[in-house]
């Protein structure tokens, strides 16, 4: 409880200051009281929705698990800093899981759930965005821009909107919600992607993660060659090389998935393209 109460505060605040670029009056250390007031108040409707779209993906891992009677945790939400305020949230499997099946539904469960709200959350976002208008003398130059999401592009085209817009909260909510759900898609150790992979076979989660490592680092580059600044994904890429395909073996591994799983492995995979970000955030 603490620890969601403490995320939500810090998701709201870096709503306030990121998302929604308030003023506080107060400007003097000694009023930081105030300062982060303002904040908090400011960036409560981006907080209430990341909060949901994480509780939403976490509490789709925690219904999967009871329903094949794994033991497990309710969600940990995890504080963070601006732009984003969190650093997710992770529920803690408690018992072994039985075979492919309950591994595959669990993996799939938390980005499926959190993706069904994330999108609507973008959607309504870019209806209420107002186009961006510059005001005479700025310069943008030194400002930080967001990479756009396969999702977000398609959306701009299918309702016919301006080419920029002002980011407004449910725009940044959406926003993180399809970076979240794109980070746990890699296939690579127990990601939920990796979780995916491994349900199908021990060979295609070690023959992905492989591959995912060498394309990321290929990424990696194209951020530093285009763009010329830190890569953002060479975190994440270190992230991935610490998990490799490390991979606890199932109680069985011998029961098949069936058609109805390579289906929804499909959307999986589609889901991860639409949520996908080649440059999540950089400085124009």
């Amino acid at each position: 409880m603490v620890l969601a109460l403490a995320t939500f505060f810090t998701l709201a605040v870096a709503g306030g200051f990121f998302w929604e670029g308030v003023e506080p009056e107060a400007q003097s250390l000694r009023d930081l009281p105030e300062i982060l007031w303002s904040f908090f108040v400011g960036g409560l409707r981006y907080a209430i929705w990341v909060f949901l779209i994480l509780g939403f993906h976490e509490m789709g891992h925690y219904w999967a698990c009871r329903f094949y009677r794994i033991p497990v945790t309710l969600p940990f939400f995890l504080p963070g800093i601006p732009p984003f305020g969190s650093f997710g949230a992770v529920i803690r499997i408690r018992g072994p899981i039985p075979h492919r099946r309950a591994l595959f539904d669990i993996a799939a469960a938390g980005p499926i759930a959190g993706f069904l709200v994330a999108l609507p959350v973008l959607v309504v976002g870019l209806l209420q965005a107002e186009p961006f208008v510059p005001e005479p003398g700025e310069n943008a130059n030194g400002t930080f821009s967001l990479g756009e999401p396969v999702a977000l592009v398609m959306l701009a085209r299918l309702l016919s909107l301006a080419a920029d817009l002002e980011v407004n909260s449910l725009i940044g909510a959406g926003w993180v919600g399809l970076l979240v759900t794109s980070l746990n898609l890699f296939p690579v150790g127990q990601l939920d992607g990796g979780h995916a992979a491994y349900a199908f076979s021990r060979r295609l989660h070690r023959a992905l993660a492989r591959a995912t490592l060498v394309l990321l680092l290929g990424v990696v580059l194209i951020q530093i060659v285009i763009y010329s600044q830190f890569p953002p994904y060479l975190i994440w890429f270190a992230v991935l090389l610490w998990m490799r395909d490390r991979h606890p073996t199932l109680l069985d591994e011998s029961t098949p998935l069936g058609p109805g799983r390579k289906i929804v492995a499909l959307c999986l995979a589609l889901i991860f393209v639409l949520s996908f970000t080649l440059m999540p955030i950089y400085v124009s």
